[in-house]
């Protein structure tokens, strides 16, 4: 009888302890109650990815270039912009290092999304390298640290150009093939500021905003094309480069 109350006891401070340590995991995730449900118990589609064509944008750095390599793990075939062409090489590079993917499975194509001239020709160069594009990654952007009071207005028309009208600028030659083809995704990695605000980042919030504005309007002008998907993606603070590299008071700086 003792022995079986000692079990009972045992097992009921383990199933206490198991739920006291996913109580703190779930504390300190970095995601929701759904998302950690379906990264323990829900289907892992990304076998699906082996063989898709993924245009990753700002794949130089940050969340861009380790996407990138997880994608090349997953067999994806993959097109890599960024405005620096030595940056993805190393990207390339790595990637080749790390999966079975061959040189011809991956294109570096340099990119900049302020010159939106340059954009449906770019989509093109991947069309003709591979045949198709199966998901845009809308990466590329830029942050911001500087008090609007001492801003000049000038930096808020480049950060609107470059998060907000070179995305939805490449977005849409992107999409024309899409709809030619009547599947794909769209996801474009927003932020959690385009839900919220933060001090000293009042126009990377605003393009952030935009962003979610439009690709959440885009998503109910696209009903008759069920297999395209729009999505977006707000995550919060990553430790990358992006601090080096934001906009400050003046475009000088």
């Amino acid at each position: 009888m003792a022995w079986g109350c000692a079990l009972c006891l045992a097992l009921a401070g383990g199933a206490l302890l198991a739920l006291l340590v996913q109580l703190l995991r779930w504390l300190r995730a970095d995601g929701d109650l759904t998302l950690l449900w379906a990264e323990r118990w829900g289907k892992k589609p990304e076998h699906e990815l082996r063989g898709k064509v993924v245009w990753v944008t700002g794949a130089s750095s940050g969340i861009g270039e380790e996407l990138s390599y997880q994608l090349a793990k997953l067999g994806a075939l993959l097109a890599i912009s960024a405005r620096r062409e030595d940056e993805l090489q190393r990207v390339k590079k790595k990637c080749l290092q790390i999966s079975n993917l061959t040189e011809n499975d991956i294109l570096v194509l340099r990119l900049d999304l302020t010159d939106r001239s340059s954009h449906e020709a770019a989509t093109n160069s991947v069309l003709k390298h591979f045949g198709k594009i199966d998901v845009l990654v809308n990466n590329g952007g830029r942050s911001q640290r500087s008090l609007f009071v001492d801003t000049n207005l000038d930096v808020y028309n480049a950060i609107i150009e470059l998060n907000y009208l070179g995305t939805i600028s490449l977005t849409k030659y992107v999409l024309n093939h899409m709809i030619q083809r009547k599947k794909g995704k769209i996801v474009t990695v927003s932020s959690v500021m385009g839900i919220m605000g933060a001090p000293l980042a009042t126009g990377y919030c605003a393009s952030k905003h935009a962003l979610q504005g439009f690709f959440n309007s885009l998503r109910t002008e696209l009903t008759d094309y069920p297999e395209i998907s729009v999505i977006q993606i707000c995550p919060g603070p990553v430790q990358s480069q992006i601090i080096q590299n934001v906009f400050t008071e003046n475009l000088a700086k």
